[in-house]
């Protein structure tokens, strides 16, 4: 469900003034980044974004970083939200990334 600066996912919301994701246990704050990966991800669960795409939209189009920064992202990620009974983030062999409800 989107509502004006949130998403929510089951029992986790996606806060985008807060840069806060909360879940029944606990807020969480994230880098920057991060947050905007997660964010952007968990707008559209199930729909599948290109390495380029999260780039351009977090990074900006005239971003230097290197691709390999989303890996290094989405493994943080993943990692923090490991046990989230909610949703994951799922590679796309050759494609990308998406979030999927659980």
């Amino acid at each position: 469900i989107l509502n004006e600066h949130k998403i929510v996912i089951g029992s986790t919301e996606f806060d985008y003034d807060a840069m806060t994701v909360i879940t029944d246990k606990e807020s969480l704050v994230l880098p920057k980044k991060g947050f905007l990966l997660l964010y952007k991800l968990a707008a559209s669960p199930g729909r599948t974004f290109t390495k380029q795409q999260l780039m351009d939209e977090v990074w900006g189009y005239e971003t230097e970083a290197d691709p390999h920064t989303i890996e290094v992202h989405i493994g943080r990620i993943r990692e923090r939200f490991k046990d989230n009974p909610d949703f994951e983030i799922v590679t796309m062999r050759g494609i990308g990334y998406k979030v999927v409800k659980k």
